[in-house]
């Protein structure tokens, strides 16, 4: 152990205290730790408006079928990530790729700075897009980081990874609820803007910093050029693949109900104050500035403090059962009580472990699996199938509001009902994962003797 501390540079010995690190992980992990930080900093300034935005100028239902439409950008997105990703994989720094994108995504925010500053109705178009990127930047930037790491060294360090992205989801919120006040939205948009190319900038220095013996094994495969089709094909024809899109499927059908279920009352609640609009916008700007804070501050208590724990405790494929479970007392719970505090409040412990202990989770999910299921699988479910979730959801809403008149109660019940099968289908990806890292450790084992 002494010679093993005498290797580690000030930092390691520093990260040390928090996760498990190897000599010379100390660089990485903190480039990877700062990135991810200005990357989720960047998103949050621009999710705080996002709701504000498209709920003072329409309603909560177009609200949910402005979520509906991601579904299908992203849909016709995959192919042409499929296409750009086989064109990029072959250069040597794996970065170049999520570079690219993260530079594209600065200019399309720059874009509605400006039609914001001219007083453009921008909320259902930016509301749309905005889904799209995060989505697409940060399923990339966990692929990315799952393509730098090993399965031993990821499992170890994502944890703390993650803790860079949970602080600078609060920051971000925070900063944008005092800061909305000062520079409004105009201005939230530029500073997101800054912070997205420096993050892009960033990863460059963080695949080079990764050591050899931490790197991913897979990492240097080149990868066959195929159509985006038949990735999608390749990718429902394996079982666990299948079993992860099914899973992100009702999570985030779930989520979304709740957040729909949330924006009625918060509507119901401005119009009972007789707000219009600056201040309605202003109204609902403090509520969600205040609302997402509580959740990343909690998120990240989780991601500091119980995380690891709970890897170390259950492991990282019975983590995923934690969520599920959460939702299906949650839902019960509100049923019974459906008041506008305690929807607000549920849905903030909902989202906390969602952002903390099933991110981190899920994106180590990927860790024992091909390079190219990291970046095709993964980026195919977190894009297509994570928002056919909302296509799913916006399709419920429309018809059970058109056809059945559904109220609140009917679509709490529904979501009750549908994280019971969500747990069903998180213990069989717990198996099947305990099954692999079974595999991976035999396989290992033998190879050394």
């Amino acid at each position: 152990m002494d010679d093993q501390q005498r290797k580690f540079s000030w930092l390691e010995t520093k990260l040390s205290r928090i996760v498990k690190i190897r000599p010379g992980e100390g660089k990485s992990t903190a480039l990877h730790f700062l990135t991810l930080f200005i990357l989720m900093f960047s998103y949050y300034l621009l999710k705080v408006i996002r709701d504000p935005l498209i709920l003072s100028e329409s309603t909560a239902e177009v609200k949910s079928y402005s979520t509906s439409i991601q579904a299908g950008l992203l849909l016709l997105l995959a192919p042409l990530f499929s296409k750009f990703y086989f064109a990029y994989s072959r250069n040597n720094d794996h970065s170049r790729f999520i570079k690219a994108v993260m530079l594209f995504f600065s200019m399309n925010i720059i874009v509605f700075a400006l039609l914001s500053y001219i007083g453009a109705a921008i909320g259902v178009i930016f509301y749309i897009w905005l889904g799209v990127f995060s989505v697409v930047v940060i399923a990339l930037y966990w692929a990315f980081c799952a393509d730098c790491y090993s399965t031993e060294a990821g499992s170890r360090l994502f944890i703390l990874i993650a803790v860079g992205g949970a602080i600078g989801a609060w920051v971000g919120s925070r900063c944008a609820g005092w800061s909305y006040q000062l520079i409004g939205v105009t201005g939230l948009m530029a500073l997101s803007a800054l912070l997205l190319v420096i993050a892009a900038l960033l990863t460059t220095y963080c695949f080079k910093a990764v050591p050899s013996d931490s790197r991913s094994i897979s990492s240097a495969e080149p990868i066959k050029s195929q159509k985006w089709y038949l990735a999608i094909v390749k990718l429902l024809k394996k079982p666990y693949l299948s079993l992860i899109a099914a899973f992100i499927v009702l999570i985030n059908f779930i989520n979304s109900m709740g957040e729909y279920i949330l924006a009625k009352f918060v509507v119901e609640f401005a119009s009972g104050l007789e707000l219009v609009g600056e201040d309605r916008q202003s109204y609902m700007t403090e509520f969600y500035a205040g609302y997402i804070a509580w959740i990343t501050l909690f998120g990240l208590l989780l991601q500091i403090f119980l995380v690891a724990k709970i890897f170390k405790w259950i492991g990282v494929g019975a983590s995923i059962l934690i969520l599920p479970t959460l939702m299906m007392f949650n839902y019960t719970l509100v049923l019974y009580l459906p008041v506008f505090a305690l929807i607000k409040w549920t849905l903030i412990v909902e989202n906390s472990a969602n952002y903390s202990i099933q991110n981190t989770t899920r994106h180590a999910l990927f860790l024992p699996i091909s390079r190219e299921d990291k970046y095709i699988g993964k980026n195919v479910i977190e894009g297509f199938f994570y928002r056919f979730g909302d296509l799913l959801y916006g399709a419920v809403v429309a018809i059970g509001v058109t056809f059945y008149a559904a109220d609140k109660i009917a679509f709490i019940m529904l979501n009750a009902l549908l994280a019971f099968g969500c747990f069903l289908i998180a213990f069989r990806i717990r198996n099947r994962y305990r099954d692999m890292e079974d595999e991976i450790y035999w396989s290992t084992k033998n190879g050394n003797s």
